[in-house]
């Protein structure tokens, strides 16, 4: 199976238990036509008992708490078990008869969480992603292209997005915020949405 399609994966976690509730993906080929859209939030920790107080209580998600409480409620995103999200995730290639390339922004963050979490719900061993999918982290990309350059070092020092330690951010929303020439720009951190980007 030489052809390959691009699911650009993001996830949103209740941090301080890295416990993944919202996950999407956009499928594109080569071309960058997209295939689908994906996104459902993981009912295994939404209706478990700590999880909507997890959201509500983390310093990260809490001021979104209530967007999900309502898409919960007026059915605006879909809830499935994990087990299910991770089937749709694995049968990309067969659905699309190509090898599935997930693409993410620190992707081995989302690797390493949603491995942890099947792990977790499905017992020791079990693994989110099948072994015929390949992993790329646009972060190793952005790192060896765009954030290598004196233009984008120089782009940083100027509009303050430098670490406490005095290095220029990396992450996902400056880099963007960087191409877009746009220093307002917020990350939604909705998994769908960031996938958008």
């Amino acid at each position: 199976m030489t052809k390959k399609v691009f699911a650009i994966l993001d996830i949103e976690t209740v941090t301080d238990a890295r416990l993944a509730f919202d996950i999407a993906w956009i499928v594109c080929d080569s071309k960058g036509n997209i295939l689908e859209r994906y996104n459902a939030l993981v009912q295994d920790i939404i209706d478990s008992p700590f999880g909507m107080a997890f959201l509500r209580r983390d310093s990260f998600i809490k001021n979104k708490a209530q967007m999900y409480i309502d898409a919960i409620n007026f059915h605006g995103i879909d809830i499935k078990p994990f087990a299910e999200i991770m089937d749709d995730f694995n049968s990309i290639s067969a659905r699309y008869n190509a090898k599935t390339v997930m693409c993410a922004y620190n992707a081995r963050f989302d690797y390493n969480v949603l491995n942890d979490n099947a792990s977790y719900i499905y017992g020791c061993g079990e693994q989110f992603f099948a072994d015929s999918v390949e992993i790329v982290d646009i972060m190793t990309m952005a790192l060896a292209t765009i954030c290598d350059t004196n233009k984008y070092v120089l782009w940083c020092i100027q509009n303050n997005m430098v670490t406490n330690k005095g290095n220029v951010k990396t992450n996902a929303q400056t880099v963007y915020a960087y191409m877009l020439d746009d220093v307002n720009f917020v990350e939604a951190h909705h998994a769908l949405e960031d996938c958008e980007l």
